[in-house]
């Protein structure tokens, strides 16, 4: 092999590493639980999917990737699927879990879209 080829597959194997090891993940289903706490977060959980875990809050910021406006709009969707039975998207950057290992009534700042209802 020349030394273009090694670095050719160099990169590959570096890009797919990057992207699987570090990947953005999302969970799917109904609505199975939605509350706001005192705080003003927006609390969730996904039938067959996710626990109760806290997405986003609609007070402040903090350490949620959401700004409070697109939280509000986030549980307004949320709401819609709710009431409607229909399934939500919801998509965190790389936090460590997987949709069924969201610890039970956790914050999870790393969510940053909610696609839905469909």
């Amino acid at each position: 092999m020349n030394k273009k080829h090694v670095f050719l597959m160099a990169l590959v194997f570096l890009y797919s590493f990057s992207t699987n090891a570090f990947a953005n993940y999302s969970c799917s289903g109904t609505v199975g639980y939605l509350g706001l706490n005192s705080n003003g977060g927006v609390v969730v959980a996904l039938t067959n999917s996710t626990k109760i875990h806290t997405i986003c809050s609609m007070g402040t910021q903090g350490a949620f990737l959401m700004v409070p406006v697109a939280c509000k709009a986030a549980y307004a969707t949320l709401l819609a699927a709710k009431v409607s039975g229909a399934s939500i998207t919801l998509y965190y950057e790389e936090n460590g879990y997987t949709c069924g290992t969201i610890p039970d009534w956790s914050g999870i700042p790393s969510t940053y879209f909610v696609e839905g209802p469909y």
